[in-house]
Order: C-alpha cells, then structure tokens, then sequence
C-alpha cells in the first residue's frame, strides 16, 4: 500500500531550520519523498510530528487525516472551491 505524503499544502519553508511549516519536513525529506521504502517515508512521517507539537502537531494530524480519507488537504480542497 503506497503511503500518503505527509504534505498538506502549506509549503512554506522556515529559512533558519529548514523545515516546512506544514509537514515539518526538511527540504531534503521532501526532495527525496518519492525514492524512499514505504518503511522510510513511515520514519520520515513520524520524525516529522515529532517536531511539532500543541496546535501545530493537532493541526496537521487533522489536515493529514482528511487528505488520507479523501485525497485532499483542508487548504487544497479550498483551492479547488475556490477556482469553481
């Protein structure tokens, strides 16, 4: 079963850490998403949250959890009504 990546749609990276304010993936992580074992993207997901936590960590469990069950993002799923 593929895993889903843990983008959703924030896409900002933070210039001092490197991380990205959505996913909390650094820009190596994401550039190398598509290359990894399911297990390694499982480690990358997990290392992940673990740099977040209070609202952000709930935030992105909640975004991440929709985009699982239906495909897309909260913020991606605005875009698109949005464009209609």
């Amino acid at each position: 079963m593929a895993i889903v990546s843990p983008c959703i749609n924030v896409c900002v990276t933070d210039p001092n850490s490197d991380l990205c304010y959505g996913c909390a993936r650094t820009t190596g992580e994401i550039t190398k998403w598509s290359s990894y074992t399911d297990q390694e993207q499982k480690a990358v997901i997990a290392l992940g949250r673990s740099r977040m936590d209070g609202w952000q960590l709930k935030a992105f469990d909640k975004a991440y959890q929709q985009k699982v069950d239906t495909g897309k993002s909260p913020i991606k799923e605005q875009k698109l009504l949005n464009e209609e």
